[in-house]
């Protein structure tokens, strides 16, 4: 009895299942390749607004306390308590201050009393003094860093990183005319008169991020053209009132 013949494929239906499994691994590469990019630009822009928050709760906290007043018990020669309340402000010593400049030399003070809150902008209770005067200012690593001005020996520290840009303006009341303008720190006639803050930050992600492009139509803190460099960036502006500018406007 003859063996029946072998059969087998051919050399071009070889070749075709090579090139269709080569296919179906150059669209599983690319699928790949697409969802890690689609990943890392998320995970920048997640990081990029997770610094900005932490940074604007951390001024917007000390902000809200900028300047309260708060209760003193005090005894009486008769030995009788009284109850007084505190001004807003030492002298010498004001809850709001501001140094208008370049990007390395823009900053803002808030302060407030030890009293209301002992815990300064680092988290630290140590301090002895009557007020809390919190500084933040950017430093040279692009960090959002701050510290009690009060606090003997205390040195700056980060709060959030990626920060390229960080710009204050402030709304200065005229009573008299009654009316509120937006100003410069250098523009200020009195701080005192100022009922809130803008702040303004430009965050970039720490990595570049490859095809990301910025939008032309969005601008910086300072109207000016966000770079392309492949980085993640946004702005965010963020108003917050002077909740203890009591009597500024009739």
């Amino acid at each position: 009895m003859n063996a029946p013949a072998q059969q087998g494929h051919t050399l071009p239906e070889l070749l075709i299942g090579i090139a269709l499994g080569l296919g179906v691994v150059a669209a599983a590469i690319a699928a790949y390749g697409a969802s890690k990019q689609t990943w890392a630009s998320m995970a920048a822009a997640d990081a990029v607004h997770a610094n900005a928050r932490v940074a604007l709760r951390n001024v917007r906290e000390q902000a809200y306390m900028a300047g309260a007043a708060y209760l003193k018990l005090t005894s009486s020669n008769d030995g009788q308590i009284t109850i007084d309340v505190s001004t807003s402000e030492e002298v010498g010593e004001p809850a709001l201050g501001g140094i208008n400049g370049s990007t390395s030399v823009e900053s803002i003070t808030l302060g407030h009393w030890h009293a209301v809150d002992a815990t300064d902008c680092q988290g630290n209770t140590g301090s002895t003094h009557s007020t809390v005067r919190n500084d933040y200012k950017l430093n040279t690593n692009k960090e959002l860093s701050c510290k009690d001005l009060n606090l003997n020996n205390s040195t700056y520290q980060a709060l959030a990183e990626g920060i390229e840009d960080f710009q204050l303006r402030y709304a200065e009341a005229n009573p008299s005319r009654q009316t509120i303008q937006w100003k410069s720190a250098n523009e200020i006639t009195a701080m005192s008169q100022v009922l809130a803050i803008e702040v303004c930050v430009r965050v970039a992600s720490i990595h570049p991020i490859n095809q990301t492009k910025p939008n032309p139509r969005h601008k910086g803190c300072q109207g000016e053209v966000l770079a392309a460099d492949g980085r993640a960036r946004r702005v965010f502006r963020r108003i917050m009132a002077l909740r203890n500018r009591e009597s500024v406007m009739p």
